[in-house]
């Protein structure tokens, strides 16, 4: 069977360096047998984490076929830890009591999370910028922040 494969690429803004006027942007390549599609959107004042949660529900939400494995490769850390270790669970059954480094994020995680799990087949892993695995969804959110 084929998987599905996407590779989210965004802005490495962390918060204490955000304001209202930094530019921010995502990517996603999608990735399905010999098909290939991009997605990207770009803005201000967000996150690596804020920009990647959107990239994945979006992404997510484009794919019609949720009985495929799906892959998703990223260049955010705490967004793959937490979905490969599943902390969102224990967030979900405490209430959404999550740590106070993930509260600014929380609207997001509650939007995903249910999209996460209508795949019953998905895997997340982290991979650095310059992992050449990432080198088209680098490369393409190099040139959609030259246009913000």
């Amino acid at each position: 069977m084929a998987t599905i494969h996407l590779y989210l690429a965004s802005t490495p803004h962390q918060p204490e360096h955000v304001t209202a006027t930094t530019p921010a942007a995502w990517v996603v390549i999608l990735r399905y047998a010999d098909h290939q599609k991009a997605l990207n959107n770009g803005g201000y004042g967000h996150t690596e984490t804020q920009l990647t949660l959107r990239a994945l529900i979006t992404a997510l939400s484009t794919l019609k076929r949720h009985d495929l494995p799906v892959h998703v490769h990223t260049t955010t850390e705490p967004v793959a830890a937490i979905i490969s270790e599943q902390r969102y669970l224990s967030w979900q059954q405490n209430n959404w009591q999550v740590p106070e480094t993930d509260q600014p994020d929380l609207p997001q995680w509650q939007e995903l999370i249910p999209i996460i799990e209508e795949f019953p087949d998905l895997t997340i892993t982290y991979h650095t910028t310059d992992d050449p695995t990432m080198t088209t969804a680098t490369t393409t959110l190099t040139a959609v922040m030259t246009k913000l």
